[in-house]
């Protein structure tokens, strides 16, 4: 095995040092940013130190703000204004989902041995412990994650594209401005979503067959991050179901073996096949479909176009060079698992994602839209390579300088969600988005322009 890896080493030592600097880069940018975005996050990190010191997900033995009962606007019984837990026979629980606090355990150990703690000594929680726990954390994963973008890209492109990919897959998008600015539950998502994305390319190219327990193990645990993965892995089950049916049988009997192993927890802890986060019935309004979607995309503090402008780049080279699309399989893929979460999040009540930065909920499809950059930088390279003497003139130079400044411009974007602080006092000045969702219309202040 270690004469393996030193060889691997020796063949690939540019692309090595290249993700090497691509990993240190970013993690360094990422966790000297100020801004941070604690909200639904907040206490998951608690019950990581729980699973660590206590051996339960219940919040029992810690010292926590407990006032009466209340049942709020989700439907479900929470600590009063703490909408973070909820209550269920006696005992405190964290409401969102688990998965988070479940992977996060290792690294918590390691910061609690440092000295690092979501709680005090007394068992107060520690919200400066938890943020610090969290940012780490999240940093860690995003710069990983960077360096699974430019391993994607670097299975059809040059090391200069696939560093070009990388960076912007992260600083230019929401993996900067939201998914390390806490322990967001998209970070986690993302981060799975990446590796898996790395296995289809690989898969597809020829360069190393596809695990079917190891995928659908992690799309299983997508869904304990976050339930509307179930997006992703309806997509990818289609796949599967397609083009890789002799590997179906084992996909599906680990995907249910995990959610077998789901439903026993969620009935051991609170009575019910499913947590009370999981029931999104409740949250769905078909009627505020057509304003989510238009706001999802096009709204000044919110809109996925506004605050990604590249992604108009890689739409007009998916298009221009449709001719020349390689991977046609993963092209529809990706195109279906965003337009499904797209339409998902349109109908959510509250569309426009609460307190935050940006358009929150579309950061769980960035990996697919890096995956259709690749696809298309991939497409417009071949066409370059076919008709070099045609596309080396001008028309050639303003396309590139075109993509440049509006990755550029994505860039700019997401850096204020994570170095300006005003960005997020937006949120609450002069009046909270969640009481006035209308100021997500406002060009006259924008979010990303908040001072």
């Amino acid at each position: 095995m270690l004469r393996n890896i030193l060889q691997f080493l020796a063949r690939h030592k540019h692309s090595v040092t290249a993700g090497f600097v691509i990993f240190a880069s970013t993690y360094l940018i990422f966790l000297s940013s100020p801004v941070q975005q604690p909200a639904d996050s907040n206490y998951s990190m608690l019950v990581s130190q729980s699973l660590i010191h206590h051996r339960t997900f219940a919040l029992d033995q810690y010292r926590i703000p407990g006032l009466n009962a209340t049942r709020n606007k989700y439907k479900y019984m929470s600590n009063s204004s703490i909408y973070q837990l909820e209550l269920i026979n006696n005992h405190v629980y964290y409401y969102h989902a688990p998965g988070s606090s479940v992977l996060a355990v290792p690294y918590v150990a390691l910061m609690n041995a440092l000295g690092v703690s979501a709680a005090t000594p007394d068992g107060t929680y520690d919200p400066a412990g938890e943020i610090r726990i969290e940012t780490g954390l999240a940093s860690l994963l995003m710069a990983t994650l960077a360096v699974l973008f430019f391993a994607t890209s670097r299975l059809l492109l040059p090391m200069s594209w696939s560093a070009v990919i990388a960076l912007g897959g992260t600083l230019g998008t929401q993996v900067w401005s939201t998914a390390t600015r806490a322990l967001w539950f998209h970070t986690w998502a993302i981060f799975l979503l990446g590796i898996i994305v790395l296995m289809l390319v690989a898969q597809e190219t020829n360069r190393r067959r596809l695990n079917p327990v190891v995928l659908a193990s992690l799309l299983s645990w997508m869904y304990f991050v976050r339930p509307t993965s179930i997006v992703p892995i309806l997509a990818i089950t289609i796949y599967v179901l397609a083009f890789h049916r002799q590997l179906f049988v084992r996909y599906a009997a680990t995907g249910a073996a995990w959610f077998g192993a789901f439903v026993v927890y969620s009935w051991h802890h609170f009575g019910q096949m499913l947590p009370n986060y999981y029931l999104l019935g409740s949250e769905l309004n078909l009627d505020t479909f057509w304003v989510g979607l238009a706001g999802i995309l096009v709204s000044p503090s919110r809109g996925l176009l506004v605050f990604v402008p590249s992604l108009l780049f890689v739409g007009y080279l998916l298009v221009r060079y449709r001719r020349n699309i390689q991977l046609l399989r993963l092209t529809a893929l990706a195109g279906s698992a965003i337009v499904l979460h797209l339409v998902l999040m349109s109908t959510l009540s509250t569309w426009w994602g609460g307190f935050c930065y940006g358009p929150r909920y579309m950061t769980d499809i960035v990996p697919w839209f890096v995956l259709l950059a690749i696809i298309g930088v991939r497409a417009m390279l071949a066409n370059y390579e076919g008709e070099s003497a045609k596309n080396s003139g001008m028309a050639w130079k303003i396309q590139l300088a075109a993509g440049a400044a509006l990755l550029a411009a994505s860039v700019l974007i997401n850096a204020r969600g994570a170095l300006s602080p005003a960005t997020a006092m937006w949120n609450v000045i002069p009046a909270s988005v969640d009481e006035h969702p209308e100021r997500v219309w406002d060009w006259r202040q924008p979010q990303f322009l908040a001072k």
